[in-house]
Order: structure tokens, then C-alpha cells, then sequence
């Protein structure tokens, strides 16, 4: 007599949910009923393990929920986690700076891998300078841009990086 494998295990149910919110953010509602409002879905390191460890963040960065393998979540939820992670990690490389206007706030021209946009950064906080010379600059919006040398820009686009900041 041949037995057959056992079929493969069912997600485990957990005991919260996720809900995006009509602008577009999530929020996590825990066992209790109790509403955690924007958070944010984060990817654990290594970052190049796309099925590996996901935590999910309250605003002030407590850590709401952690899960070892998307594969482990029924498929609603990993659907809406991969679309949140997907969202999240957008991240434009900047390829030259066209323009940077003076004071705080200030309007950014650039060219990136995507193509031209213009943005505003509230000031030199949202400029985090690396040291591999690489910068994340992160605007009004919350969309994070990368320059992945500040030193291998073009002779214009480092005057007004180094100018600005």
C-alpha cells in the first residue's frame, strides 16, 4: 500500500489584520481590536531575501507583528505586504541635479534612472549624506531618492548638491 504525502500545511491564521486606509497607508488592527494607525511594512535584513523576514512598525517604531517567510501568510495578506514592500522600496537613483532653489523649503530638478522630476525637500535633514559617498534624499512626500556617488556626479549637479548641503 502507497501512502500518499500530506498536503502542504495551510498559513497559519493570525491574529491581526492589515487594512489600507483610502490614502493609501496601512493599519494594523491587533487581537484586541486596538487600531495602529500608518504603519509600515519594513524588510528585515539580508534585503535580498524577498520571501525572508518581514516586520510590521507602528509609527513610533515599536514593532507590531513579525513574520519569518512570506510564504507563510495566507495569500491576501502576503499579496498586500509584497505591494506595500514594493511600494516602499521605489527608490529612484538621481542621475544629475538640474536645479536646487534657495532657502527651506526647496524645489529640486533632476534627472533620474526614470526620468525627470521635480520634488521639494523640507530642509538639510531629509539629506542623508552616506559614507560611500552614496546620499538618500527624501521629500515632501516621503519618496526616498538615491545618488549613488555624490562624487561621480557631474561638476553642476555636485556645486548644487555640495551647495545645498
Amino acid at each position: 500500500m502507497t501512502t500518499s504525502p500530506p498536503p502542504p500545511a495551510e498559513p497559519a491564521r493570525r491574529p491581526w489584520r492589515l487594512e489600507r486606509k483610502p490614502h493609501g497607508r496601512l493599519d494594523f488592527i491587533d487581537a484586541s481590536g486596538h487600531r495602529h494607525v500608518d504603519v509600515d511594512v519594513l524588510r528585515a535584513f539580508p534585503v535580498t531575501a524577498p520571501e525572508g523576514h518581514v516586520a510590521i512598525v507602528a509609527e513610533d517604531g515599536t514593532e507590531l507583528a513579525w513574520i519569518d517567510a512570506l510564504s507563510d501568510v495566507d495569500p491576501s495578506l502576503r499579496g498586500l505586504l509584497v505591494e506595500e514592500l514594493a511600494a516602499r522600496e521605489f527608490l529612484p537613483v538621481i542621475e544629475s541635479i538640474e536645479a536646487v532653489s534657495d532657502g527651506d523649503p526647496a524645489e529640486w530638478a533632476v534627472i533620474t534612472d526614470r526620468g525627470p522630476r521635480r520634488f521639494t525637500v523640507s530642509g538639510p535633514d531629509d539629506v542623508d549624506r552616506l559614507a560611500d559617498s552614496s546620499a538618500v534624499v527624501v521629500d515632501t512626500f516621503g519618496v526616498r531618492y538615491q545618488i549613488r556617488s555624490v562624487t561621480a556626479l557631474d561638476p553642476q549637479s555636485r556645486r548644487l548638491f555640495e551647495k545645498n548641503f
